[in-house]
């Protein structure tokens, strides 16, 4: 699978193919000189009758500023499980903030000069056994 994301749509359907996504802490890097982030995480494939995951990279461009909370980068072998990721504009289009929601609280949150968004599978699929299961509330 390879997604771009240039708009808030687009990364609503991203953040979908990323959804239940286990990322390692140390796979998580920012460049301040790039102005851009990047992660390593084993996705869902959600897309699949089989349950399986795959390795994909994420690319986070044009951030002008990283901020991480809730998450503990002094573990880097600890894992998180990502539930979204969400764009809100700024007054200044095409600006924005981007939120990565992990499970138990964890966020990054990234100020973008614009949204340009990349997900790229970068192995082959794996059967797995864990199915994300996801209780609904009434």
């Amino acid at each position: 699978m390879k997604l771009l994301a240039e708009t808030p749509e687009g990364l609503t359907v991203l953040s979908a193919a990323l959804q239940d996504a286990i990322v390692r802490v140390g796979d998580i890097h920012f460049d301040r000189s790039g102005n851009s982030m990047v992660l390593i995480a084993s996705r869902y494939c959600h897309e699949t009758d089989v349950p399986s995951r795959i390795k994909a990279g994420l690319g986070l461009h044009n951030i002008l500023f990283a901020k991480m909370k809730g998450i503990n980068r002094a573990d880097p072998d600890a894992f998180l499980v990502l539930l979204s990721i969400n764009f809100v504009p700024s007054d200044e289009p095409p600006g924005g903030a981007i939120t990565l929601i992990f499970a138990g609280g964890g966020e990054i949150s990234l100020d973008a000069e614009c949204l340009e968004v990349r997900l790229v599978d970068i192995q082959n699929e794996r059967p797995t056994k864990s199915i994300p299961l996801h209780p609904v509330h009434e």
